[in-house]
Parts: structure tokens; C-alpha cells; sequence
């Protein structure tokens, strides 16, 4: 039985993304039978593989997949889209997202510029400075994205970790960037922007969440008001995993709600069980 009432899982992947399996349908199901009370779909659109990935015909699979699953009387399901990297082609990211009628928007960075994904970088045979280059970039991308304030949540803010830590690299620490993190959480703050707490690294070799507790805290502690919790979900067995690990991190640095966004609009969910 779940820990906590009224849950939300805001990030999950249809088989509309490059990367995903199941359709909204199936994805719903498994929800449901969780159970959740309100989920969002929020395919990939990594917007400097617009081409590669096919996202104008993936855009428009996506959204009219989650709109044949939207007239739920058992859930609430929100319209949503994970603009990845948006910051490196600003007017197409803008008029992608005009295309449909948005509830929720996860902005993310995946990959820094012309560069793959962080999944993809051989960290083994890299040196200690290389890879504390690369999370410099990393997060001068994400005060950028921050700023750019055109997204509801900021997700997984502490995504390397999870290649870097799988690859053995355990003596890599973020405290260095814990200035940048401080911009990053003030930026977010005066925009109204919420912070994600993202479950998937709980069941991957970095053992945590991202971002880790640590960083949920200060974010509370520099005033952060808007909370929101996802799975990241690919497949239907993860829809839904760990998200009571979440809601108790969010707890346990203050937080008496988590949010999620309808019309683009902050709703608070009272933290209860």
C-alpha cells in the first residue's frame, strides 16, 4: 500500500520518445493500479537532435497519444513535454512549444553542446580534472536553462552523477559548484519555478536521488516554494518507483506540499498519509 495520498508522478516516457516502450495506455494502467492520483507524460524533446530523432512527427505522436488517454475518471493526466537542452536553439524550442497546449514543461540538460549525452562519455579513462571541466559546463548550462525560465520544473539536477558513479568514479564530489547551485536555486525561486526531485537514480547504480537530499534542503532553505516528484519512467514496472522515497526526502526538509502544473499554473498537493 502507498506511504502517502493523493501521489503525482510527473515524468514518464511513452513510447513516443526515442527511448521509450510502452504507450500512454499501458502506462496509464500501471498508474492507476499504483496508485497514483495525478501523472504527466512527458515524452523527450532533446532540441539539438531535432533531425536525428524525427521530434517533429515524435512531438505530435506524443501529444496525441496523451490526449487519447486524458478523459480519465480515475486519474489525473496532464499534457506534458521534457524540452531537453532548449537553451541551444531557443526559437525552435519557443515554437515547438507553441504547437500544443502544455500543462507541464520539464526543462533538463542531457548533453552539453555538440557533445552526447553524459550516458555516453567514457569516464574510466578520464581524468579527475576533464570530468570536473565537463560539470563545470554542466552547470553553467543549467544557470543558463534557470534563466532562459521558459519550463514549470528543473529536472534532475544532478544527472552526470549518475554515469560518472556508475563508471567508479566515486571520488568525484559536486561540493566545488555548490555556488553555482546556490544561482541556479535563486534563479528558479524568483521565477516561480519549481525544483524536481527525480527517484530513477534509487534504482540505477548511483544509489540517490537527483538531486540528493542536500540540495532539496538548501533549495527549501533559499525559499523554494514548488516541489514536484518523477520516476522517469520507461517502462511500465517503473511508473511510480520510489516516489514515497521522494515524498519523505520532501518532508524531511520541510516541505508540506509538492506540486504539479495544470495549464502551465502551479497546484499544491498537501503531503499527507
Amino acid at each position: 500500500m502507498a506511504a502517502y495520498k493523493n501521489r503525482i508522478d510527473l515524468h514518464m516516457h511513452t513510447s513516443s520518445s526515442f527511448d521509450g516502450n510502452f504507450p500512454a495506455s499501458e502506462m496509464v494502467e500501471a498508474a492507476v493500479n499504483a496508485p497514483f492520483a495525478t501523472i504527466a507524460f512527458t515524452d523527450h524533446f532533446d532540441v539539438d537532435f531535432y533531425e536525428r530523432h524525427n521530434l517533429g512527427t515524435r512531438q505530435q505522436t506524443s501529444y496525441e497519444d496523451i490526449m487519447s488517454v486524458v478523459d480519465n475518471d480515475k486519474i489525473r493526466i496532464l499534457r506534458g513535454i521534457e524540452m531537453g537542452q532548449p537553451t541551444y536553439d531557443v526559437e525552435l524550442t519557443e515554437k515547438s512549444l507553441e504547437r500544443y497546449e502544455y500543462d507541464f514543461v520539464i526543462g533538463s540538460i542531457h548533453n552539453l553542446r555538440n557533445m552526447p549525452d553524459f550516458g555516453d562519455l567514457d569516464y574510466k579513462s578520464m581524468t579527475e580534472e576533464r570530468i570536473y571541466e565537463l560539470l563545470d559546463e554542466y552547470f553553467n548550462e543549467m544557470l543558463l536553462l534557470a534563466k532562459w525560465n521558459g519550463f514549470d520544473t528543473l529536472a534532475h539536477l544532478t544527472y552526470p552523477m549518475r554515469y560518472i558513479v556508475q563508471a567508479g568514479r566515486k571520488e568525484i564530489e559536486l561540493s566545488r559548484f555548490d555556488g553555482i547551485v546556490d544561482e541556479i536555486f535563486k534563479t528558479l525561486i524568483a521565477n516561480g519555478k519549481a525544483l524536481e526531485i527525480n527517484t530513477s537514480g534509487l534504482r540505477q547504480p548511483i544509489g540517490k536521488t537527483m538531486p540528493t537530499e542536500d540540495y532539496v534542503r538548501r533549495y527549501k532553505e533559499l525559499g523554494g516554494e514548488y516541489l514536484t516528484l518523477g520516476s522517469d519512467a520507461h517502462f511500465t514496472q517503473h511508473v511510480g518507483a520510489n516516489i514515497d522515497d521522494g515524498y519523505a526526502i520532501a518532508e524531511r526538509c520541510g516541505f508540506e506540499y509538492v506540486t504539479y502544473f495544470e495549464n502551465r499554473k502551479p497546484v499544491k498537493v498537501k503531503i499527507e498519509k
